[in-house]
């Protein structure tokens, strides 16, 4: 959506230059600075770490954005997690070790397969799809993150069901329903006519209405939800979005290792609509990312619940290593910030 910003600033950075030796005395000019890099041995190790550490999922998923893997070899291990229900394991998120379907596994298996461009027609989709009608919640036109059977299994106390309410703690009316919206966008034709109207609607109007202070899952999913929409129907959700942002982004680099929303947590591109103002936080935040890779060629992780459940989490930990390496080497690679 930036790319015609892009090219303009190109251009006026052109003209700047041609005028510069008029404009500027050849002793008052400073050297542009080059952007920090991850160095071709530390994107190996990167690759080591991922291959001999990672799920088999995130290790295709490697492949696919990094070494020409293929789309089919994704799927495969994606459909690994799905159910005979239709549903995907909960435990794609590691943080809950139950792998019974839910509508947060579906969510995350739904990322996926729209981030690779998986047509409608693609069986696990229409198979997902089916369970999602199924375990949709009509009178509060919702989805429940979790079913209560998935306290059962090791996990984070946020994704603890309770008893009175039906609910974990990170569930909301926009968790995980808007993100849910975003990516049924394109699979509309399967649903119910009017269906991805209502609950996008909804979000939208929920997003409208609420605080600039959000918590960090409930922006997540809207900001999944307005990348996917065309961008007549986000114009008033990315202004709103934005101030959000503002407000909550934590731009002082001392406090990045800890859990919070940084710059480069919802701006995962230049074409994203939050990057022009936040630039400069952006470009201090991925040199963040370059400085703190392990000697091992992963990232360490900013949270855990290791007092919870050690052994489930250091199998947690394990896979959530990998996602998020991962993710970083995305991040860095759509920043151009990966030695070539």
């Amino acid at each position: 959506m930036r790319l015609h910003r892009l090219h303009a600033a190109k251009v006026g950075a052109m003209l700047l230059a041609l005028a510069a030796p008029c404009l500027i005395h050849p002793q008052s000019r400073t050297p542009h600075k080059q952007p920090t890099m991850l160095g071709h041995e530390a994107f190996a190790k990167a690759e080591d770490f991922i291959n001999q550490t990672a799920r088999p999922l995130d290790r295709a998923l490697f492949a696919f954005y990094f070494a020409h893997g293929s789309r089919d070899a994704v799927i495969a291990e994606l459909a690994k997690f799905q159910n005979s229900d239709g549903g995907f394991a909960s435990c794609l998120e590691s943080d809950t070790r139950w792998c019974g379907s839910s509508p947060l596994g579906a969510m995350k298996a739904l990322g996926i397969l729209t981030d690779l461009g998986v047509p409608a027609s693609e069986p696990h989709v229409k198979a997902v799809i089916r369970y999602l009608l199924a375990s949709f919640d009509d009178k509060h036109g919702i989805w429940h993150a979790l079913p209560k059977e998935a306290n059962a299994a090791p996990h984070a106390s946020w994704w603890e069901v309770r008893e009175d309410t039906g609910k974990c703690e990170v569930e909301s009316p926009l968790f995980p329903t808007a993100a849910l919206a975003g990516y049924l966008q394109n699979f509309s034709g399967l649903m119910p006519p009017g269906f991805v109207k209502r609950i996008t609607e909804s979000s939208l109007n929920y997003l409208a209405a609420a605080p600039v202070r959000m918590q960090m899952p409930d922006m997540e999913s809207l900001i999944e939800l307005v990348r996917l929409l065309p961008p007549a129907q986000s114009t008033d959700a990315v202004r709103k979005l934005k101030r959000v942002l503002a407000m909550v982004v934590v731009q002082d680099p001392k406090q990045w290792n800890s859990y919070n929303v940084k710059p480069l947590t919802f701006v995962h591109s230049p074409q994203s609509p939050f990057y022009p103002e936040m630039e400069k936080a952006v470009g201090a935040n991925l040199d963040y990312i370059i400085s703190t890779q392990k000697s091992d060629g992963g990232w360490e992780l900013t949270w855990s619940w290791e007092d919870r459940d050690p052994a489930a989490w250091k199998l947690a930990e394990k896979e959530w290593r990998g996602v998020v390496s991962l993710e970083n080497l995305q991040t860095l690679q759509a920043f151009h910030r990966i030695a070539q």
